[in-house]
């Protein structure tokens, strides 16, 4: 169904709900943007505008020594010029620079520098301050947006390849290596899919490991007779949590709150190492215990 609106109706739209600045150009800015803009690129016009006046001053100032030295050399014919040429070289440089700087100033036409120097911005990369509102409107869509299967895995990979080696051990289930191209990438693909995969204390469980290959779970004086139950026992007393997509959604809400500053780098794809570990302590344990 089509809606034809007339034209008293679309006025009276734009009069009450439309805000003029939040309509946008063909370059994706709104009125305030754009004002903004020239703002920014008057400032930088007035600023060369300044420091053009002042290298002409500056310049005014190396001419006349200039016209000095060669009074002198006029007034004194019993010293050799070449003492002066080094002198005479260097300020025969500064005052052709004056004078590139004098036209320019008697040339400057303010408005036409700021007309121009808006469409360099506008077209501009880094620094300009088009890229700041850009980067200011992506930033402020990032922290508004929902996380994805690929930040989820991603940050996943992240903390499982570096972030929480240090601290954690994990027994995958035989079919995991049909998900993902690495194991990390499994492990993210699994948990998504609805697996669910147990985390063991790194240190810990290597300790009941080492006591077995020790001997001290064999029952009497025999190599082939263990205590399976104490040691699968053990083994489990080193279990600190699992993962699946229930903790991964308790992390989420419990990192918004507690942790904003790692959730903000989640959001903008700028999760470091400690994010991800963070993350991932809070998917297995519910809090931060390492680190």
């Amino acid at each position: 169904m089509k809606i034809f609106l007339t034209e008293k109706q679309l006025k009276y739209l734009k009069s009450n709900l439309i805000s003029e600045s939040d309509e946008v150009n063909q370059y994706g800015f709104t009125q305030d943007e754009m004002k903004r803009i020239e703002e920014f690129v008057r400032k930088n016009v007035k600023q060369q505008y300044e420091w053009l006046k002042k290298e002409v001053e500056e310049g005014e100032e190396h001419a006349e020594i200039l016209e000095k030295i060669k009074s002198h050399i006029k007034n004194n014919p019993d010293i050799p010029e070449k003492y002066f040429d080094y002198m005479i070289k260097e300020y025969e440089g500064k005052v052709k620079q004056y004078e590139r700087n004098k036209k320019n100033l008697e040339n400057f036409d303010f408005e036409e520098y700021v007309k121009d120097g808006i469409d360099r911005d506008i077209h501009g990369g880094a620094y300009s301050m088009s890229w700041n509102i850009r980067s200011e409107k992506w930033e402020k869509e990032q922290l508004n947006r929902k996380l994805t299967k690929e930040d989820i895995t991603d940050i996943l990979v992240t903390a499982l390849e570096g972030g929480s080696n240090y601290w954690y051990l994990i027994d995958l289930p035989e079919n995991i290596k049909s998900y993902g191209q690495s194991k990390s990438e499994a492990v993210g693909e699994y948990v998504l899919r609805g697996g669910s995969i147990d985390f063991y204390d790194k240190e810990e469980y290597y300790d009941v490991r080492r006591a077995l290959k020790d001997g001290d779970y064999n029952i009497g004086d025999s190599d082939d007779m263990v205590d399976e139950k104490s040691y699968q026992e053990d083994i489990e007393n080193t279990k600190l949590g699992h993962i699946d997509m229930n903790r991964i959604l308790e992390a989420i809400t419990k990192i918004k709150s507690e942790y904003p500053e790692v959730w903000k780098n989640i959001l903008l794809e700028n999760a470091d190492a400690g994010d991800a570990d963070v993350f991932l302590q809070l998917c297995v344990m519910g809090e931060v215990v390492y680190g």
